[in-house]
């Protein structure tokens, strides 16, 4: 049964995550209903708890920069911000456990694997994501502009909207003027 002092990391995980995932609110009915867990029921808290520590994360100056142009975006009145960086997209969760995060999908069309997310000041890897995307992902979060400008300069499309870059200026900024605008780039 549980030991709380000694299991201090998998409480604190089933009381932050008890309003937004339905196993640590169950754990967290039954821990105020009874006091207990069994051992089981413990063991998968701690291979949760281990599976966050060692998702890639990086403190919020790290994804700082890609949730300042989401935001830039949203307040300059896009209503579902998107852009299309190296090999991923990074799209703005509108609903759902996950609304007001980044999720990071796989290539640059609909239903591409999903990598994770930046939410809560760092970038939480999915099971399905590898080391060298966790590293890429993070690279393009600390610098979506310079990311946006590569993606422009090899496709000739804007990494924000996905439309051809036509426009001399827009072409010698590898990005759009209204989405430079709108993102804050």
């Amino acid at each position: 049964m549980l030991q709380l002092k000694s299991n201090a990391p998998e409480i604190k995980w089933i009381i932050h995550n008890a309003d937004r995932n339905d196993f640590a609110r169950s754990l967290n009915n039954r821990l105020l209903a009874t006091g207990t867990l069994t051992d089981p029921m413990i063991a998968a808290v701690a291979r949760i708890v281990s599976q966050n520590a060692s998702a890639a994360t990086v403190d919020a100056a790290g994804v700082e920069r890609i949730v300042t142009a989401f935001t830039n975006a949203q307040e300059s009145g896009l209503k579902y911000p998107k852009m299309f960086l190296a090999d991923f997209t990074f799209a703005l969760a509108m609903s759902g456990r996950s609304a007001g995060s980044i999720w990071v999908t796989e290539g640059f069309k609909r239903g591409g694997r999903y990598l994770g997310k930046v939410a809560d000041g760092k970038f939480i890897a999915s099971d399905a994501c590898t080391a060298a995307e966790r590293t890429k992902v993070l690279d393009v979060c600390a610098d979506p502009k310079q990311a946006a400008e590569a993606f422009g300069k090899e496709t000739g499309r804007c990494a924000c909207c996905g439309r051809e870059l036509t426009d001399p200026e827009s072409i010698a900024n590898s990005i759009g003027p209204i989405c430079a605008g709108r993102y804050g780039f």
